[in-house]
């Protein structure tokens, strides 16, 4: 918690410390805020990614909305609802394929990839897919992750040693680099490339 000092008082800024702990076996979300456990969630596959959007369109607060990719779906749930366990929107992604990175945009467009190598971005504020990036990866996806720079790039991560950068509207590889072993998984500054 920062502490700032302004005119000889001092004014405190909260940040949200909050966690969410994914156990693929138990098919459960758990939220923490700090070290208090705010919340269970139970999905109905195994779930593979959590992301918190940085922004959603619905005008909900955004510490509160939770992205999953669980199986061969995509969830949204909302930790101040009750209803469904709390899940708002349920999105199917490929038939037969699993899902295995979710990622967000500032402007909250939500993109997930697995075993289809494919990218699907979607528009939450009607959950249709704005566009489908099919073979953008030689494996499986792993990792994704939109430009800081330039939202309509996107950094695709696959199960060998290589990331591709490309404009995800137009399906069209940018660059790639490529790594000397396999890459476990990879994490992008946030507001830089």
């Amino acid at each position: 918690m920062p502490l700032h000092f302004a005119c000889g008082k001092i004014h405190t800024i909260w940040y949200s410390f909050q966690v969410a702990v994914a156990r693929e076996l138990c098919k459960s979300i758990d939220i923490y805020d700090q070290d208090i456990h705010i919340r269970s969630l139970r999905t109905l596959w195994y779930p593979s990614s959590v992301r918190f959007p940085q922004c959603f369109p619905q005008g909900s607060e955004c510490s509160s909305i939770l992205a999953i990719t669980e199986g061969p779906q995509l969830s949204i749930w909302d930790f101040r609802m009750h209803n469904n366990g709390g899940c708002v929107q349920r999105v199917s992604g490929p038939t037969g394929g699993i899902l295995y990175s979710v990622c967000t945009s500032p402007s909250g467009l939500i993109a997930v990839g697995g075993t289809d190598r494919a990218v699907t971005i979607y528009d939450p504020r009607r959950w249709s897919a704005l566009s489908r990036w099919v073979g953008c990866s030689k494996y499986e996806i792993t990792g994704l992750s939109f430009s800081s720079v330039d939202q309509s790039f996107i950094y695709v991560q696959g199960v060998d040693y290589e990331i591709t950068c490309g404009r995800w509207r137009e399906s069209e590889r940018a660059f790639s680099f490529r790594g000397d072993s396999n890459w476990l998984g990879f994490s992008k500054c946030a507001n830089t490339d």
